[in-house]
């Protein structure tokens, strides 16, 4: 098992006008040098538009300042909303990012499911339609030998010829093979972890409880099997925030205070709390992170901290993800999210110390792919 970080980022402090644009930039930059330097494996960025707690418009950006400041840890997108993008370019660009990273980049790709964003972009609500055409796209454009020539609904490709004129097309990507991809996952029966099973990308299952966990495994299993991929749980990646400090106590105390706490009590949680089925008034989310434990309306940070996030000192959390690794039947990374801490950054630097140097190298030996699932 490997660990890493996902700095989406969450910013209550920008969004109430507490923090500028540049104080958030400056602040996800130092969380990746410090993952970087403690020897984290991975740290993705997200994309939204809209959205002040969670601001972000170009993932891209941060992962080429982030190249240029770390030397090891894998920076990627969770997502590059495709929708939003004309995908020639974009699939252009992210191979140029592979090369800036020296092959350190990993590709993610989403929909959107923000309606504000979908809104500012007026996509009438054809996301997963511009999606699935948008990565049929990226793929010739990364795989493809010129010339082609592809008509969709939303965009033409015409990749012309190589010529001894222009030199080009010649973009390839830093290694022989394209830059791998997740599709993050929400719902067991995820029809995200579908199309990355048929497509042979890699999972990320969001923050949710183990059982939610196991279906989604077996969605994206069945999917790709029968597409002919091979589904390796070493390619998994899973969400759960984890705090960790020199004794339990503290690492309860931080985990349930500062901005932590404050970002899930204010924002994600009635987020969760918001969405519900169609045409009912039951919830349809909450009941995700809870697997029916508690009724949603009870559902707090104090819940979450004790019930699902990874939390303790270095020795309760090498025993809690031992524990979910057994459970879920075995995964590659675990991601934990970050959140504004620049205004009292020592105890979230020395979480990030000891996640890297006293947690990841006594899960590392844990393997993914020989791990019996639980009952």
């Amino acid at each position: 098992m490997r660990l890493g970080i996902f700095d989406i980022p969450y910013n209550l402090r920008y969004a109430n006008g507490e923090q500028t644009a540049q104080g958030v930039i400056e602040w996800d930059l130092q969380i990746v040098r410090w993952a970087d330097e403690y020897g984290l494996a991975e740290a993705y960025f997200a994309e939204h538009y809209t959205i002040g707690p969670e601001p972000s418009p170009a993932p891209e950006l941060m992962i080429a300042a982030a190249s240029q400041q770390t030397s090891q840890i894998h920076l990627g997108a969770a997502a590059h909303l495709l929708p939003y993008h004309n995908p020639i370019s974009l699939a252009h660009r992210l191979l140029w990012l592979d090369h800036m990273t020296g092959g350190r980049y990993i590709a993610g790709f989403a929909p959107g499911s923000f309606p504000t964003d979908a809104q500012l972009f007026d996509t009438g609500g054809r996301n997963a339609d511009m999606m699935k055409e948008a990565l049929d796209i990226v793929e010739a454009v990364w795989t493809r030998e010129p010339p082609f020539r592809l008509e969709g609904e939303f965009w033409t490709v015409d990749m012309p010829a190589f010529t001894d004129l222009w030199k080009g097309p010649h973009l390839k990507a830093f290694r022989a093979e394209a830059p791998p991809v997740v599709i993050t996952g929400m719902q067991g029966n995820s029809p995200s972890f579908k199309l990355a099973g048929a497509r042979g990308f890699h999972p990320m299952s969001q923050q949710v409880a183990t059982p939610v966990l196991r279906e989604q495994w077996e969605t994206y299993t069945t999917a790709a099997t029968e597409a002919g991929h091979t589904p390796r749980r070493s390619d998994w990646r899973v969400i759960r925030d984890v705090v960790v400090a020199d004794s339990d106590e503290q690492a309860l105390e931080l985990a349930t205070s500062g901005e932590r706490a404050r970002t899930w009590g204010e924002h994600i949680l009635p987020t969760f709390k918001q969405v519900r089925d169609r045409g009912s008034s039951k919830y349809s989310l909450a009941p995700l992170l809870t697997n029916g434990a508690i009724e949603p309306d009870d559902l707090d940070v104090e819940w979450v901290a004790e019930n699902l996030w990874i939390v303790g000192s270095p020795d309760t959390v090498v025993e809690k993800l031992t524990r979910l690794h057994e459970e879920t039947g075995g995964f590659g990374v675990l991601i934990s999210f970050v959140f504004d801490s620049s205004e009292d950054p020592e105890p979230f630097r020395r979480n990030l110390e000891l996640i890297g140097r006293e947690v990841a190298p006594r899960v590392a030996a844990l393997d993914p792919d020989s791990v019996p699932t639980a009952d």
